[in-house]
């Protein structure tokens, strides 16, 4: 009998998922391990805690767990969204709610699974975002040479016409009319990044050396703001196998952003660190098991939530003279390295941008 009761207690502490044992008052009566990670704090604080508290303002789901018990049902795929008592925080959740049959086939308690779908969400986003690059490549492809035709003509027929022109005033049109045709093939260079193929020549790459060689070149714009990087490395990373200059084309990128986006006398943080996150070690996810990050903070403004779900969507930009397209090419990169960004934002407060890139073991 012992044996068995270890058996099945090593079954309960091994899941995954987060298991809630409830009583017929809706109480808290056990959890494993996987749950206490979830929701952020410790077997004992769960102890007699009431599931509205675990589960605010959802009624829905008070009432499935309540006929679960009563009428022996069982329910499957309910939605929800979980409480972190220690932030304040929620997050989104998948729930299964059984009935727990004793031996005489009465039912005094029920039992909760709880998969965490933040992470889930997060990829189904990323997925979407991939799924425009896909198409605005394809549009691209096709386009590109017909606009740079033209445009190779009237350049060339510009600077002819340049040649012959005396008056200064006409000369200063001609030249405009160069500049702007100048940036449309900047653009469509641009344009072009998106639709080129995956690089196969990674190499050892050190993303601390990467990253120094970017803050040297970034370092004067900061210090014309009276602003300052903060530079936090986690000196145990290893190198990754990358192409260094599509990674230095991705930091430039972001942390010219953050640059930006700084007030006067703001401070940039560049921060790494060998990333054994619970998530990540434990979901399946199409990143490596083991990756690293890469942390920029800024102190600016933030983003708006619209902002926020625009921002690696093609052409779209805040600024004026923004083409829009680096937060696309950037995600591209990264994507062609299996990793991923990760963006968050507060008004007011800031935004911070993760990149996790996997390290090959």
């Amino acid at each position: 009998m012992a044996e068995s009761e270890n058996f099945y207690r090593n079954i309960f502490a091994s899941l995954v998922d987060g298991i809630l044992v409830i009583s017929a008052d809706l109480r808290v009566t056990k959890v494993n391990q996987a749950a206490e990670e979830i929701f952020q704090r410790s077997r004992r604080s769960f102890e007699g805690e009431s599931l509205s508290k675990l589960f605010p303002d959802q009624p829905n789901i008070i009432k499935k767990a309540r006929q679960s018990i009563t009428e022996g049902i069982s329910f499957h795929h309910v939605e929800g969204i979980g409480y972190h008592k220690s932030n304040n925080g929620r997050f989104p959740v998948n729930l299964t709610f059984s009935p727990l049959i004793k031996d005489d086939l009465e039912i005094t308690a029920g039992a909760i699974l709880i998969q965490d779908t933040s992470l889930l969400k997060e990829l189904q986003e990323n997925s979407q975002q991939t799924e425009h690059l896909s198409t605005l490549s394809t549009l691209t492809a096709g386009m590109a040479h017909e606009i740079r035709n033209p445009l190779s003509g009237i350049r060339g027929s510009a600077q002819l016409l340049l040649k012959d022109l005396k008056n200064n005033g006409q000369r200063e049109y001609m030249e405009i009319v160069i500049e702007e045709v100048d940036r449309i093939n900047r653009l469509i260079k641009k344009m072009m990044d998106l639709t080129r193929p995956a690089l196969n020549d990674f190499q050892p790459t050190n993303i601390h050396q990467v990253l120094e060689e970017i803050l040297v070149l970034e370092k004067g714009s900061l210090e014309m703001k009276e602003g300052a990087f903060v530079q936090v490395y986690d000196p145990s990373i290893p190198t990754i196998k990358a192409n260094k200059d599509e990674l230095k084309q991705v930091f430039l990128n972001l942390v010219k952003n953050a640059v930006e986006a700084s007030p006067k006398g703001g401070r940039v943080r560049i921060s790494t660190q060998y990333n054994t996150d619970y998530i990540f070690r434990k979901k399946q996810d199409t990143l490596s098991p083991h990756n690293i990050v890469v942390k920029i903070t800024d102190s600016g403004l933030g983003m708006t939530k619209t902002t926020m779900k625009k921002l690696f969507t093609p052409f779209f930009t805040t600024k004026k003279r923004g083409t829009g397209l680096g937060m696309a090419v950037s995600l591209k990169i990264v994507e062609n390295h299996h990793g991923k960004i990760k963006v968050t934002s507060n008004e007011n407060i800031g935004t911070v941008i993760q990149v996790f890139l996997p390290v090959n073991k």
